[in-house]
């Protein structure tokens, strides 16, 4: 491939100890056939054994120290970056192979200003995978359902994703959704119907239930900027809240289900009398 013709690719990862994911993220970058890839890490100070890990790796661009959020981490490597195109991939996700390639060839278009392709969403131990078709993202549609963001497979042009400002730290849960939206208003993303990336689920990710209350708040600030009418707001709230009920009765069935098994154990052992 001429390094020459292609441009070049920086890809932040926001970190904060994932150490027993990073590695992954990491090789799947550093393993792609492309010419010129930078990948900056901004870990957040991790105590587990991230830093160790990210000294194993002279290729890497890294700082560690405490930040204000995902949002504030990603804007410390926009600074840091020299790329044309950014890719944005956490530390519990990875990219599929030879994605790169896919990604180059979309932005040859120069009216082309952010692509977003498919995922799979994997477990935790990486051995099931399922795959999903991104669905197509206007502004429009991203006010009527945030849920339509895919994060790991976009990719953005560094002078279109500076011109929309980059990331709002004020915003812990749904910073994503608010740059997509910003973006949106701008252009419309260009759809590539190809797997570029892999999203793990695993209980200790932002997503689970625990954060949905606050994805909720900021939801509805970031609709409420932008217009959204009565009836949106009120719909996607109530989804939201419904998605966190559910998720505190699974916990508590869980806990019960937990409970009811100690009590029966310790009922057994009880000595006779």
């Amino acid at each position: 491939m001429d390094k020459e013709d292609k441009p070049k690719l920086t890809i932040i990862t926001p970190s904060y100890n994932q150490a027993a994911y990073i590695g992954q993220t990491i090789e799947s970058v550093r393993t792609q056939d492309y010419p010129d890839v930078e990948h900056i890490i901004v870990d957040g100070g991790s105590s587990d054994d991230t830093v160790e890990i990210l000294g194993r790796y002279e290729h890497l661009i890294w700082i560690s120290e405490k930040d204000r959020g995902q949002a504030d981490a990603l804007n410390k490597g926009l600074a840091l970056a020299t790329g044309d195109i950014i890719g944005w991939i956490n530390s519990d996700d990875y990219y599929e192979k030879d994605a790169f390639k896919t990604v180059a060839d979309c932005f040859s278009d120069p009216s082309t200003m952010w692509i977003v392709g498919n995922l799979n969403y994997v477990d935790d131990h990486g051995s099931h995978t399922v795959p999903d078709k991104s669905p197509e993202v206007t502004y429009g549609r991203l006010l009527r359902n945030p849920d339509i963001v895919r994060q790991p497979p976009t990719f953005f042009r560094r002078s279109f994703l500076d011109r929309a400002g980059g990331w709002n730290a004020e915003f812990f849960m749904v910073m994503d959704f608010d740059l997509w939206v910003r973006l949106a208003k701008l252009s419309p993303p260009s759809m590539v119907d190809k797997n570029l990336a892999y999203f793990r689920l695993h209980s200790e990710q932002k997503s689970c239930f625990g954060n949905l209350q606050r994805q909720t708040r900021e939801l509805r600030s970031i609709l409420e900027r932008e217009g959204a009418s009565w009836g949106i707001v009120t719909r996607l709230c109530l989804k939201k809240e419904w998605y966190a009920f559910k998720g505190y009765c699974k916990m508590l069935l869980a806990f019960l289900h937990l409970l009811g098994i100690v009590q029966r154990r310790r009922f057994a052992n009880r000595p006779s009398r």
